[in-house]
């Protein structure tokens, strides 16, 4: 195994165990490397992580979805992965990689989500057989969290999936809430607030 240089944030590495570690990588966080010396790729990542800084976000290239910087060294500890590395553009040198076939995305995303992640899923918007000199399109396709799993892939039909909402105004309030996997919808209201403690 090499060194691993992440002198900009190594507490991320704690709990990434060295056989998950593959290749040297300087970058462990997209925003401590300048921009402008990444690859288009890498470029129009880093823009869209911006826009998703709650989520892990799952970039497709090609047969993969690909992971980078800090999203990659995550993804690689909670999917016990090897972290490997991508070439990030000529003065940038390698940073963190971890991918996973597309085929596997719901397996993947289904244990993520349920270790509380939020996951971002950037989908190629265009065959890459026709793109010729540029960058494919790809975006943002669908945010999945833990209250807005719907895909029977993900769902564990043996356990209820609740999303609940309360809403406060004044010294009244309301709740409601859905079981997502069967249908079931229940509301309730009250004007003493100490009761919705014990809901």
């Amino acid at each position: 195994m090499t060194d691993v240089d992440l002198s900009q944030q190594p507490e991320l590495l704690n709990d990434l165990p060295n056989r998950l570690v593959k290749h040297a990588v300087r970058y462990a966080d997209h925003r401590s490397v300048n921009w402008d010396d990444l690859t288009p790729m890498m470029r129009h990542y880093v823009e869209l992580k911006d826009q998703y800084p709650h989520a892990l976000l799952l970039y497709r290239v090609g047969d993969f979805f690909e992971t980078f910087f800090q999203d990659a060294i995550t993804v690689a500890r909670e999917l016990e992965l090897v972290l490997t590395a991508k070439d990030g553009g000529q003065k940038v040198g390698k940073v963190p990689l971890s991918g996973i076939p597309h085929h596997a995305l719901d397996r993947y995303c289904a244990l993520l989500v349920e270790r509380g992640y939020a996951v971002a899923i950037c989908d190629q918007t265009e065959d890459a057989a026709d793109v010729q000199g540029r960058l494919v399109q790809r975006e943002v396709t669908r945010v999945i969290t833990p209250g807005t799993v719907l895909e029977e892939g993900m769902l564990n039909a043996r356990r209820n999936n609740f999303l609940a909402a309360v809403v406060i105004a004044g010294t009244h309030w309301g709740l409601a809430y859905a079981d997502v996997s069967t249908g079931e919808f229940l509301t309730t209201q009250s004007t003493q607030l100490e009761q919705l403690s014990f809901i």
